[in-house]
């Protein structure tokens, strides 16, 4: 009877242990993933209550809107910073690594562009990058280069939002590098100075391998955040750039949901743009077996 008694305490404090998990998952996934679905086989207005059942005519209206199509080429060019800023990342974590003298002055600089606000930061690349009198034209002119009109081009205008997310997600991108970095065993190190290795060898035969797990962690979560670029382009461009070549998806949906107030089409739209990254983020997982080194 004793063990039956605590078994069934065990039980219940393991429901209500999971219990919290499973009401968020229910109200903030599974919820909201179904109202999606049921808005985006309807004509709905958010200006007017009735709502028309419409079957896939979004999801075919969608297909054949060449907008969204520049939107989705747009939305994976947001992705070109990743492995810049990674690349710079783990530059900055092995030298910060290596207690050179003043890094924890260093780590504060190169950490303050991520907790900036993105809307400060707009507005001082616009001035930097402004065709006229900004500080990158003029720097340029002083080698006889002349700049290009970086905010009225829509391919100058991706390139420096491009630019601006390298720069700014260096600072975090260091800081997970870092703190894998100081989990690596020294022991490891001087087994390796022994044998003969250099610095180079044992970056590549010992430091790389085993930072794979965090480079894997980072490249997925950058992935998903790059394809939800938004903001960049709501504050540099208006109406999506001339063409509409500097929108993304997201902007795309922001746009039919709220300027043109055409829900059921922008929930069609985030259903399809859910299912790419969807889709992506299990081929990511699918190929992670062949480089990413899970230990003994």
């Amino acid at each position: 009877m004793l063990k039956k008694s605590l078994k069934r305490k065990e039980r219940i404090a393991g429901l209500l242990f999971v219990t919290p998990a499973v009401i968020n998952f229910v109200c903030l996934f599974c919820v909201p993933l179904a109202l999606c679905i049921a808005a985006s086989m309807t004509d709905w207005n958010v200006l007017f209550p009735k709502r028309t059942f419409v079957g896939i005519d979004n999801f075919v209206k969608l297909f054949n809107d060449d907008k969204f199509w520049i939107a989705v080429k747009n939305t994976f060019y947001m992705m070109l910073p990743i492995p810049v800023y990674m690349t710079f990342g783990l530059l900055f974590a092995q030298a910060c690594h290596k207690n050179i003298k003043g890094n924890k002055v260093f780590r504060v600089i190169y950490y303050l562009p991520y907790i900036s606000s993105i809307v400060a930061l707009v507005l001082l690349w616009k001035w930097l990058f402004n065709a006229e009198f900004g500080l990158i034209n003029q720097a340029l002119e002083l080698f006889g280069i002349e700049g290009p009109n970086w905010m009225g081009d829509p391919v100058w205008t991706k390139r420096m939002i491009v630019i601006m997310i390298a720069w700014k997600m260096i600072g975090i991108t260091a800081i997970y590098f870092l703190s894998s970095l100081n989990n690596i065993p020294e022991s490891y190190y001087e087994a390796a100075r022994i044998d003969g290795a250099n610095g180079v060898q044992q970056f590549f035969r010992i430091t790389l391998p085993l930072l794979t797990p965090i480079i894997f962690y980072l490249f997925t979560v950058n992935m998903i955040g790059s394809l939800q670029t938004f903001i960049e382009v709501d504050l540099f461009t208006s109406d999506g750039g001339r063409n509409y070549g500097v929108a993304t998806v997201v902007y795309y949906i922001w746009q039919k949901a709220f300027n043109y107030s055409q829900m059921g089409y922008a929930s069609a739209t985030a259903l399809v743009f859910g299912g790419m990254i969807f889709i992506l983020t299990l081929l990511q997982f699918k190929l992670s077996n062949k480089w990413v080194y899970e230990g003994e």
